[in-house]
């Protein structure tokens, strides 16, 4: 039976004011709320009306996105807390010594010095955009290690694979700040860094192919709705705090 156009909207619009009360809420809230609906639509799905099924559904859709938003905030958060002090000695460094190498290259006297200055140059650009890019939602890679710096990157078990890895990425962050800066396509330009400007507070940077391709991986949901399975929802999950102090 098809519903009139004014329950229809009144539908629609329940299902909004269900999901405002959730954006930009606690990572802790929206769970619940996810594992309401499961267990509701593995309960009661045979007997609820088709109309109400596809709307939960679709407010499920919703919340697994919101819970990704909510994670990535959080963790944005915390990784601009731990490595605030790191970063901001890297950029004033990274900015020195850009400074310097724009001075060396402007009295240089020959030919082959004024190469050796340029490609100096350019390696001091890359650096400094590598710092203020590097996003924040990722672990940051210090540029100019120190024993302090190494171990917030590794922790205290280091291994030399784990060394080998973090040497690796950070090459692989250089490499592509270097082709974003040759195509004007880094989101903090070199220009505006030299005005003040930094990456937006939800950190968005510079993202690698792999870890662009994880992030999608880990964005499709892990339980399917329809199936006859028990939701597999972490112990853990339920043991969190009742509140997130970054959000709420």
């Amino acid at each position: 039976m098809a519903y009139p156009k004014s329950q229809r909207k009144s539908k629609a619009l329940g299902s909004s004011l269900e999901m405002a009360q959730f954006l930009d809420a606690g990572a802790n809230k929206i769970k619940r709320r996810i594992r309401d609906l499961e267990r509701l639509l593995k309960k009661k799905k045979d007997i609820l009306p088709d109309t109400v099924i596809v709307e939960k559904e679709r407010t499920l859709e919703a919340l697994r996105m919101e819970l990704e938003n909510a994670e990535l905030r959080h963790k944005t958060k915390q990784n601009a807390k731990k490595y605030h002090m790191v970063r901001f000695f890297e950029t004033k460094k990274a900015t020195r010594k850009y400074k310097k190498a724009l001075k060396q290259l402007a009295s240089a006297k020959d030919k082959d010095e004024k190469e050796l200055r340029g490609a100096q140059l350019l390696e001091s650009k890359i650096d400094l955009c590598y710092v203020v890019n590097f996003p924040k939602t990722e672990k940051y890679i210090a540029l100019y290690p120190t024993e302090n710096t190494d171990d917030l990157e590794t922790g205290s078990e280091k291994t030399n694979i784990s060394k080998e890895n973090t040497n690796v990425r950070r090459e692989a962050f250089r490499t592509l700040v270097a082709n974003q800066l040759e195509e004007g396509t880094l989101p903090v330009s070199l220009e505006e860094i030299m005005k003040g400007k930094k990456l937006d507070k939800n950190g968005a940077g510079i993202m690698l192919e792999e870890d662009i391709e994880n992030k999608s991986k880990k964005s499709r949901p892990s339980v399917e709705v329809k199936g006859s399975k028990e939701p597999e929802v972490q112990q853990n999950e339920e043991e969190e705090e009742e509140e997130d102090d970054f959000f709420e």
